[in-house]
């Protein structure tokens, strides 16, 4: 039997980040890299269509900004917006995030795919962290870390299994989604 821990998300990421300050341009060049915004999370999920492109040669992204499978992204400001949680699996461009969102990658104690999971599960108690007037509020990162609980197997080959079977779960939602979508087409 698996032995569980219980731990403050801070205590189980290895980094946490807003993203950059972009300088925005129109045109796709060798020097533009992707920006995901808050418009780009909804649902749990992540879409490119609203991102923006960024001159990196204007203004170079750190590499630890660059976005890498597994990342936890979530909205850090606005009313409506703020607390809203996606992991992103797929990266078909080099990717980064602008200030309005938080990324955060796990430590090597959890599985990537598990942590996610964990984090979208505190989705509606991370949307209370927002403070700030209206329309201004943001994420308090500080609760972020030190106020969610995280319950996790020991074993990462648990973790992972876990991690999986919610994963196959979300991929029979998205194809009973589109099946429903042709249908009443």
């Amino acid at each position: 039997m698996n032995e569980w821990k219980t731990k403050t998300l801070g205590e189980v990421t290895s980094y946490i980040a807003k993203g950059i300050p972009p300088k925005y341009v129109e045109g796709e060049s060798e020097d533009t890299i992707r920006v995901l915004n808050q418009k780009c999370n909804r649902d749990f999920r992540i879409s490119y269509a609203d991102s923006r492109l960024h001159n990196n040669a204007v203004k170079k992204t750190p590499e630890v900004k660059m976005l890498i499978p597994g990342d936890v992204l979530i909205n850090s400001t606005g009313t409506g917006t703020a607390g809203r949680v996606a992991q992103i699996w797929n990266i078909p461009t080099p990717t980064t995030i602008d200030g309005h969102m938080i990324l955060m990658r796990p430590t090597d104690e959890v599985d990537a795919l598990y942590y996610g999971y964990a984090i979208k599960a505190y989705q509606t108690a991370i949307e209370l962290y927002a403070e700030g007037s209206t329309g201004q509020t943001e994420i308090n990162k500080i609760r972020l870390k030190n106020e969610t609980i995280i319950s996790f197997p020991d074993d990462k080959d648990e973790q992972h299994r876990i991690g999986r079977m919610l994963a196959d779960l979300d991929e029979k939602i998205l194809e009973n989604e589109a099946i429903n979508k042709n249908l009443a087409a």
